[in-house]
């Protein structure tokens, strides 16, 4: 079993897997493990862009509290803080602060997309669309590309004592994909596409993210 690695000048140990091979459902490695003595996480990433951006977001003086405080990252992987704590998905829902959560939610995704950040980091509809073994037909130049995290599901938000914390962010990016973080995540709220995209090709689109989702779940 892994018990080690080395990322730049730090290095992890007592490595365990998160899921079954240190391999996650997007066959990427994934795994717990510590630096002096915190807990930490690794993740492989998709493209060399995604750790240049979670370094700013690191950085950035909003979006920073929201996000496990980073370690360090190379062209393969990012290594975060652990975040403890409950998760959205496990406050019962008569807690009267879980809405007050759930706008705060509503307020990250939209300070993602009000902050500027111009170098496009994993193009999620790209990926959509090989996993499907599909040619990506659809004309996006329209859509700006924004910060998002394509996976805001209530059980990637964590309560912790230090606030609200968004966690597995092997998806997270800057790129057109963000027109999907609302259909992506467990919010209801509709959003309108019509200056970027039709309503049409928004559906399509939908239609082929949800094949790519069975994908995932079989695969």
């Amino acid at each position: 079993m892994l018990d080690n690695i080395k990322i730049g000048n730090y290095s992890f140990n007592n490595l365990k897997p998160l899921r079954k091979n240190f391999r996650n459902t997007n066959n990427r490695f994934s795994a717990q493990g510590y630096h002096e003595n915190k807990k930490i996480k690794i993740y492989e990433i998709f493209d060399i862009n995604q750790g240049p951006l979670r370094k700013f977001i690191s950085e950035h003086n909003k979006l920073s509290k929201y996000f496990p405080k980073l370690i360090t990252y190379d062209n393969k992987y990012i290594v975060e803080e652990w975040v403890d704590g409950e998760t959205l998905k496990n406050i019962d829902t008569s807690n009267s602060k879980r809405n007050f959560y759930i706008k705060e939610v509503e307020n990250i995704i939209r300070l993602m997309w009000a902050t500027d950040y111009n170098q496009i980091a994993f193009d999620y509809f790209n990926y959509i669309h090989e996993r499907l073994e599909k040619v990506n037909i659809f004309d996006l130049s329209k859509i700006p590309i924004r910060i998002n995290h394509n996976d805001l599901s209530l059980d990637n938000i964590i309560v912790s004592h230090d606030g609200l914390k968004i966690i597995d962010n092997e998806f997270l990016g800057c790129s057109t994909g963000w027109i999907f973080n609302i259909h992506n995540s467990f919010l209801k709220e509709e959003i309108t596409n019509e200056y970027f995209i039709s309503n049409e090709i928004f559906s399509k689109l939908w239609e082929i993210r949800t094949m790519w989702s069975l994908y995932k779940k079989y695969d």
